[in-house]
């Protein structure tokens, strides 16, 4: 980056890394600002250049393309916008080391590299070296345009920008979570449009509400669908993907969409940072990120993220979370590519069910009046831990025609998990009284296998081709005991601690084992028709076969039950056009469907089987990405449905039958000056029950608004001869309409029924944070900001009537980073 250029473009890796237990308490910093960051620059720098990887980058807009490049590589690009305004690149395919790669894709364009010291890089007019005398300057920031992400690698059969797929995918980057202070994936989720989140078992695991839509199981990892039963934590995360609608090849999905986590690689340049964040309810967290090169190899790289969290809310529970991810990345001199990682993760932390509801009038019910931080669970400890281990391998074979190679993953998990909680089963007649029992779900173990190959390359033909094609398994497993006691009445609502509870499991009214599985082989192919220069066909297909089983034993009865679904199937298709109207702005049209075989529905008192979910979309919309790449803007209108739809309320299955959405939404990523980023979404949504039973037909799903909205800003002064560079200032804003909390609050011809409303809600956060150079190429990072700065009380989503979450309330928090 240079003085005297206005308009300059700063291409980086994400920058957030993750924890350490030393760190927790902050004894690390003093000693690593000792350490020799001059040589260390210098020797990443010199492996940085030489490491050879594999790249696939399209033809295109060359701004695009440096773009993926740097990520690819883990490099910084500086240059004037100037420089590559209306140029072209003909793409990188092969295996190259950072400087050809680079100098590769400049072909033709009349730029060329030129490497600093440190590793980094800028552009020059080819040539004119010698006429130029440009200054380098210490960078005090981060990246201009921070908070847009281009692609969603992992989530996709063939790569490419999301600007060309036709359908909507949101992509926010690691560094969004950072200047966010982000501390559970729920504070990215607000920021896509109509997206909320559910109450996740009490908050102890993730769960995601897209385009009306509600399932906790439709999370990726990767591009591998991994039904997490905890919390993910931000230390693994470089990016989450919210892919909107279905994609037919993926198939097994709701038509909402998924949300996939992209974890953080291996890298061939050296990146270390370790951090503490702290709040004033007593949240203490930790995190360190260390990569680059094994030793001097220029084809061995590794990875080690972990993080460790003591932690407490405003509601009085706590969080213990121990997190640790090691992956390891060999590239060979031939272009094959091997990856594997090994995660483990514990997370002890309370069950909370939140407020419950009270009945009022003719059958109908509303929220306690009671202060937010109420809890029900009266003397009994909410516990829930739950700890895993995951193994990913992933190898990458290049085949004799370097356009095409094989690509093949390897997933395997094991969660162990155990709970006890005390809930509130109802209230009483008199609005007051409370029933509560104690339950138990003991000797949980959840496996999760699932296996991959694909082809990847391109057609020679009368047009251009991309063909992805493959097969994929899956197993799942999970087995527990369920322990319930009797219903014990006593204590109020206002006043619930004034009945002492008794765990009474030792005596239970129910002793179950339970045990379902589920196992899937599915065929897919995606493929790209380049028909004209601005015109591609996209066409996705999946055949699934599926069987499920259920098992069980009652300890109480000596009674036993199993049930074979058989196998059931389906072809699901996908069409999608894509027409690039002029530079930057593509229009495009796509259909698909989805099939989703369900597993054996078991609750505390309900077991049943249900047929297959199956569904479709129809969404047609706009992308525009202005010529400088300073604004990327995306709209949508879509039309989805799905049958056969099972929700979870109040810890039973319950049938709701179908579920329509029709809506818009409008997101937008810009960076008018350099410093300066903004993020903004608008979601309108129009969603319905679709069922028999006339006191649910028509009307909203719970926990689903009708308008979503967000808009985060920043300003970064980056000028090196600003006294203010280093110092950043964001805040954002984020509204969700009003949501009802059940499926029954209005009948067929408008009469209120039993339902509750949860309210609307807006949140306004701001934050501050300061880089102070340390050394050469190090730096320190302060945050200090406040989460919902209003202290607005707001309802987060309706579990049932008993099991309301409650938003955060005014929060005061700090942080510190050092990037070495």
């Amino acid at each position: 980056m240079t003085t005297q250029q206005a308009h300059s473009r700063f291409i980086r890796t994400p920058l957030a890394r993750a924890i350490s237990r030393a760190i927790q308490y902050g004894l690390l910093a003093g000693c690593l600002v000792g350490l020799p960051a001059t040589a260390l620059a210098q020797q990443a720098a010199g492996q940085s250049a030489a490491a050879s990887q594999r790249y696939s980058i399209e033809a295109g807009q060359l701004d695009t393309a440096l773009n993926r490049f740097a990520v690819s590589a883990g490099i910084e690009i500086a240059f004037d916008a100037t420089l590559t305004a209306g140029k072209q690149t003909a793409g990188l395919q092969g295996n190259y080391g950072v400087s050809e790669g680079l100098e590769r894709l400049l072909a033709g364009t009349g730029l060329a590299p030129l490497r600093s010291a440190d590793g980094s890089y800028r552009l020059e007019i080819l040539n004119a070296r010698a006429d130029q005398n440009l200054e380098t300057v210490s960078v005090y920031g981060t990246l201009p345009a921070r908070y847009e992400g281009r692609y969603a690698d992992s989530s996709m059969r063939l790569p490419k920008d999301i600007i060309d797929v036709p359908r909507t995918i949101d992509v926010i980057p690691e560094q969004f979570l950072l200047d966010q202070q982000a501390r559970e994936m729920a504070d990215a989720f607000r920021l896509s449009p109509n997206v909320v989140v559910g109450d996740g078992y009490g908050g102890t695991r993730e769960q995601a509400l897209i385009r009306g839509f509600d399932r906790n199981d439709n999370f990726y990892r990767n591009g591998v669908p991994f039904s997490h039963e905890s919390r993910i934590d931000p230390a693994t995360i470089d990016n989450i993907q919210l892919i909107k609608g279905p994609v037919a090849d993926i198939g097994r999905m709701s038509p909402g969409g998924i949300v996939n986590i992209e974890t953080k690689q291996p890298q061939f340049q050296r990146e270390h940072s370790i951090s503490t964040t702290f709040d004033e309810h007593g949240q203490r967290r930790g995190t360190v990120d260390l990569t680059g090169p094994v030793g001097d190899s220029q084809n061995l790289a590794y990875r080690i993220t972990g993080s460790l969290e003591d932690s407490e809310t405003f509601r009085d529970t706590s969080v213990d979370r121990q997190f640790l991810s090691s992956a390891l990345l060999w590239q060979g001199d031939s272009g094959v590519q091997v990856g594997f990682n090994h995660e483990y993760s514990r997370d002890r932390r309370e069950i909370d069910r939140g407020l419950i509801t009270v009945p009022y009038g003719d059958s109908q019910r509303r929220l306690a009046d009671v202060p937010f931080d109420t809890r029900f669970d009266g003397n009994i400890p909410n516990e829930r831990d739950h700890e895993y281990h995951l193994a990913e391998l992933d190898i990458v074979i290049p085949l004799a025609d370097p356009a095409w190679e094989i690509d093949n993953k390897v997933f395997y998990s094991r969660a162990t998990s155990e709970d006890l909680r005390a809930e509130v089963i109802s209230v009483g007649d008199d609005r007051e009284t409370l029933s509560r029992r104690v339950g138990a779900n003991q000797d949980g173990v959840r496996t999760y296998k699932f296996a991959r190959s694909q082809l990847i390359g391109e057609i020679d033909a009368a047009i251009p081709i991309r063909v992805a094609t493959g097969v994929e398994y899956r197993e799942f497993s999970h087995e527990w005991r369920y322990l319930g006691g009797n219903s014990q009445v006593g204590g109020t609502v206002s006043s619930p601690d004034s009945f002492t509870l008794i765990n009474d499991l030792d005596s239970p009214s129910s002793d179950q084992f339970y045990d379902v599985s589920q196992k899937s082989h599915g065929v897919f192919s995606a493929t790209e028709f380049s028909l004209t220069d601005t015109v591609t066909l996209d066409l996705g297909l999946r055949y699934e076969i599926s069987e499920n089983s259920y098992h069980s034993d009652n300890y109480l009865t000596g009674s036993t039950s199993d049930i074979d679904s058989g196998s059931s199937s389906k072809l699901t298709k996908g069409i999608g056009l894509v027409w690039e109207t002029m530079p930057g702005l593509n229009l495009y049209l796509s259909y698909a469907d989805t099939f989703e075989p369900q597993n054996i529905y078991v609750g505390n008192q309900e077991v049943f089987e249900q047929d297959p979910r199956e569904g479709q979309q129809v969404e047609t919309g706009i992308k525009w990405s202005s010529a400088d790449n300073r604004y990327f803007i995306t709209g949508a209108i879509f039309d989805l449905r799905e049958d056969n739809v099972v929700e979870n309320i109040n810890g039973e299955p319950v049938p709701t039958g179908g579920i329509r959405s029709q809506g818009i939404e409008i997101s937008m990523a810009a960076n008018p000056i350099d410093g300066f980023n903004l993020r903004g979404a608008i979601g309108f949504l129009d969603a319905e029950i679709v069922s028999d039973n006339d006191a649910t037909n028509g009307n909203q799903p719970r926990n689903v608004p009708d308008t979503t909205a967000s808009l985060w800003a920043s300003y970064e002064f980056q000028n090196p001869e600003s006294a203010l560079r280093g110092l950043g200032i964001g805040s954002g804003i984020t509204y969700a309409s009003n949501r009802y909390g059940d499926n029954g609050h209005r009948n067929n011809i408008g009469e209120t029924l039993r339902g509750f409303e949860l309210g609307d809600y807006t949140v306004v956060d701001a934050g501050l944070w300061y880089y102070l150079p340390v050394g050469s190429g190090d730096r320190l990072r302060f945050d200090l900001g406040v989460k919902n700065v209003t202290d607005e009380e707001y309802i987060v989503a309706s579990g049932g009537n008993t099991r309301i979450s409650v938003g955060d309330p005014r929060t005061f928090y700090s942080g510190v980073r050092f990037e070495f």
